[in-house]
């Protein structure tokens, strides 16, 4: 009946607004990215809270060091994951953080692991995860050609791993940059529009202004907002 095939909806790097400055890494570290990788009721505002956590852990905070995007170069194992690589696992990271907030948020457990993103359309390929992996575990990289399949899962793995303690790490990071009112707040509104003011709304809806932040925390309280304030800031 059709010539072609249905279009797929746009990506996050053609819906996301945020500094165009980081437009060509932003696209670079989203390419692929399924619409499937998202499971909320507003994937456009997940993405741009998204966008928007992942510019903010750019510039190095208090103590941390700054990134240096010569020190390596993608798909190098020798040298370590590029700055690209490490773009994807910080938004990877985020989406897990984000799914596990929501479910304490609505009163469910979250999940105990961490999705493979390459099944979601990370750009991502076997090279690029072992020159992550390989430098926090023991890999034996013969094995890739002894038992393909087994080392493959293998990595897969240790990925899953990685994302599941870096996960925790950008919740730390976001919390220590902005303060867990505002980290919060960002999450909660996720799936919780109804709680804005409406008149606030713009192009881009991150930040939250002071005014949403302080309705969301103390305008509206409820067990379950208690609930998730408890275990994003534990």
């Amino acid at each position: 009946m059709f010539s072609h095939p249905p279009a797929e909806p746009p990506g996050p790097a053609a819906t996301v607004r945020g500094d165009p400055a980081l437009d060509a890494r932003w696209r670079a570290a989203t390419a692929g990215w399924r619409p499937s990788a998202i499971r909320s009721v507003d994937a456009d505002r997940v993405w741009a809270w998204v966008r928007h956590a992942w510019e903010g852990l750019l510039a190095p905070g208090p103590g941390d060091e700054a990134l240096d995007d010569d020190d390596a170069d993608d798909g190098d194992a020798d040298a370590g994951p590029g700055p690209r690589v490490r773009d994807v696992l910080t938004v990877a990271a985020l989406l897990v953080l984000q799914e596990r907030f929501l479910a304490v948020a609505a009163g469910e457990r979250p999940a105990a692991g961490v999705p493979d993103p390459r099944r979601e359309g990370a750009p991502l390929d076997d090279d690029e995860v072992l020159a992550v992996v390989r430098r926090l575990w023991d890999l034996e990289p013969e094995r890739a050609e002894e038992d393909p399949d087994g080392f493959a899962a293998e990595l897969a793995g240790f990925l899953q791993d990685h994302l599941d303690e870096r996960a925790e790490d950008v919740r730390e990071q976001l919390l220590a940059r902005h303060g867990a009112t505002q980290v919060f707040a960002e999450l909660w509104s996720l799936e919780h529009g109804d709680e804005l003011d409406p008149e606030q709304e713009g192009e881009r809806p991150f930040p939250l202004s002071t005014d949403d932040v302080a309705w969301i925390v103390s305008g509206v309280p409820g067990p379950e907002k208690h609930t998730a304030w408890e275990w994003l800031t534990r």
